[in-house]
């Protein structure tokens, strides 16, 4: 049995593949195995992945139809049959080489189904390793077991390693959303761990600002379905800085839904609508006594824009009614 499966999605990722694939191939941690789960890609990703399975027997490469990273994943899992799995994005990598010999090392010498590190971003050639606020959780400070409902965070599960065998036996897998299925598997895969071990050693480098999200009617619902998924868990289960922090998730997130550039539906209106009434204020007030102040009125300008709107845009106007945009092209009038 390999002692870690690497769990890859791969969607056109054709410039940034074998980057990942070597931070992964060359780590000291030999006995491992790699599942690549190409997903429908149209480039040159399918073909990469294939050529560096001839060259590593511990590479198996699967595919499927365009049906998102969160299957993807689900797909690996099922496939895997090692003592942990950690899961990987085709355009990321891993900082130094002894990563996955850390994070095993130290799960199995705590005793803990969980264990991960701290968290980085390359933004262009830009390297972000200090966060605050709500993204202060993507840091550890020091070394230790830490309790879940002590930490009650939500985003950077690429950096952790999780039992296999304790996600299959209690049926945490990714939520089929398009946009923000890693958020609800991350904390439902904690708060059954209750708790994991964490190590101040960065563990992950996540590559941004180098695409734009089209922000499609799936992925819209997917990231309010994410979000709803994590607040009724939060509040279920008295996690109140997590449903806190998912309620900024939605504030964070306001831009895509409201991009003038995508149409919407009734249904996510509905969606949107749902979640905003039926928000636990007392829970918000307790977590951050100024959050009425400076976030509830914006969570219901967005969804206000999201029933009724008149919008300039470019060279025309955008009129939004019940979550349904009409776009009305204005004349010019220069002679």
């Amino acid at each position: 049995m390999p002692k870690v499966s690497v769990i890859i999605p791969v969607y056109n990722v054709e410039k940034y593949l074998k980057q990942c694939l070597d931070s992964v191939v060359n780590q000291t941690l030999k006995d491992i195995d790699i599942i690549l789960v190409d997903d429908g890609s149209t480039d040159s990703s399918l073909f990469i992945c294939n050529e560096y399975a001839k060259k590593d027997s511990r590479i198996t490469v699967l595919q499927q139809d365009h049906k998102g990273a969160g299957a993807a994943r689900n797909k690996g899992i099922n496939k895997s049959n090692s003592e942990f799995v950690i899961f990987c994005d085709s355009d990321d990598f891993y900082p130094e080489k002894d990563i996955l010999e850390c994070l095993y090392n130290n799960a199995k010498k705590h005793n803990v189904y969980i264990c991960g590190g701290s968290f980085s971003e390359l933004n262009n050639d830009k390297l972000i390793s200090q966060y605050e606020n709500t993204f202060d959780g993507y840091i550890f400070k020091e070394e230790g077991i830490v309790n879940y409902k002590d930490y009650q965070f939500d985003y950077g599960y690429h950096r952790f390693i999780y039992n296999r065998q304790f996600l299959k036996d209690n049926n945490i897998y990714f939520p089929d959303y398009k946009r923000f299925q890693d958020p609800p598997f991350f904390v439902k895969a904690m708060y059954k761990a209750k708790e994991f071990y964490a190590i101040a050693k960065t563990t992950y480098l996540f590559r941004c600002g180098h695409k734009t999200i089209d922000w499609t009617i799936d992925k819209k619902m997917g990231l309010l379905n994410g979000i709803q998924d994590n607040l009724n868990f939060a509040k279920k289960h008295k996690l109140e800085k997590l449903y806190y922090l998912t309620c900024e998730r939605l504030n964070q997130h306001g831009y895509a839904l409201n991009s003038l550039e995508s149409q919407n539906t009734f249904l996510l209106y509905r969606k949107l609508l749902n979640i905003i009434f039926n928000l636990d204020w007392k829970i918000l007030k307790r977590c951050n006594a100024n959050f009425k102040l400076d976030k509830k009125y914006n969570l219901i300008r967005i969804f206000y824009q999201n029933i009724f709107s008149l919008r300039t845009f470019k060279n025309r106007k955008i009129i939004t009614v019940l979550g349904i945009r009409i776009k009305v092209r204005r004349e010019n009038n220069n002679a």
